[in-house]
């Protein structure tokens, strides 16, 4: 968007903030990096600028990260979790899929990679969301034990 009003002449100014990928784990009780479970954690689209499944990721690369955290993953989730899982990733691995992050009428629905994509379409998910695939989705039980929000395991 930057780079668009930059080429179009419109002032204007970044304001910082977090990113959804921190801000929407953090609300829905998943840390993104833990001692235990992820030293790193990788942040990655989900579609390119032509709106396929991004050709640029080096998804052997990728599936070796401890914790990915997608944008605009939705519309490719089977194809993306497919290739993570031909690449080493295991099927049943915790994943979270945060709709509406931090916003009124969030959900996140907990699930495991290899039926995220089927998941996500028989309960209705919708964007935005964000994708958090990794160990570390598992401590969301603990952390919510605690607090209160809205749960919804698939």
């Amino acid at each position: 968007e930057a780079l668009a009003l930059a080429r179009a002449g419109i002032r204007f100014r970044v304001v910082p903030g977090v990113t959804a990928g921190i801000a929407g784990l953090a609300a829905a009780g998943i840390p993104v990096t833990h001692r235990t479970t992820n030293a790193a954690v990788v942040f990655a689209t989900g579609h390119d600028a032509g709106g396929e499944t991004p050709r640029s990721i080096e998804w052997d690369a990728l599936a070796r990260m401890p914790a990915i955290v997608f944008y605009m993953a939705l519309s490719h989730l089977d194809d993306i979790a497919q290739r993570l899982i031909a690449a080493g990733r295991p099927a049943d691995e915790p994943v979270a899929l945060i709709e509406r992050a931090t916003l009124p009428g969030e959900r996140v629905i907990e699930t495991e990679l290899g039926r995220a994509a089927k998941d996500a379409a028989n309960r209705g998910v919708e964007p935005p969301v964000i994708v958090a695939i990794g160990v570390n989705v598992g401590l969301r039980s603990a952390i919510l034990q605690t607090q209160n929000t809205r749960d919804e395991g698939a």
